[in-house]
C-alpha cells in the first residue's frame, strides 16, 4: 500500500480542521479526554487532529458534532478563514 501525498493545500486544510477541533473543544470547556471518550475514539487520536497531525474523516467529523451538540453547518463556519476570491 502507497503512502498518500498530500499537497500543500491539502496540509493546511488539515491543520484549519484540527484548529477547528481544538477551538470548539475549548468552547465546550472539554478536556480532550472527555471529548474523545464521548466521540469513542483514543485521546491521542483527537492530540493528532488537533495538531494537524492526523486528518479526521466524515465519521469522526460527525462524531464530533454529535458529541458538542452541534450541526456540521456550525463546525464548517469557521469566521477565522478568510474565503479566497
Amino acid at each position: 500500500m502507497s503512502k498518500i501525498k498530500f499537497t500543500e493545500e491539502e496540509k493546511r486544510h488539515t491543520k484549519a480542521t484540527g484548529k477547528r477541533f481544538l477551538e470548539l473543544r475549548m468552547k465546550y470547556g472539554l478536556t480532550q479526554e472527555d471529548l474523545a471518550n464521548q466521540m469513542n475514539i483514543a485521546p491521542r487520536t483527537l492530540s493528532m487532529i488537533e495538531n494537524g497531525k492526523a486528518s479526521p474523516n466524515s465519521i469522526i467529523i460527525y462524531r464530533v458534532t454529535k458529541a458538542l451538540g452541534i450541526s456540521l453547518a456550525e463546525f464548517y463556519d469557521d469566521k477565522t478563514e478568510q474565503k479566497k476570491n
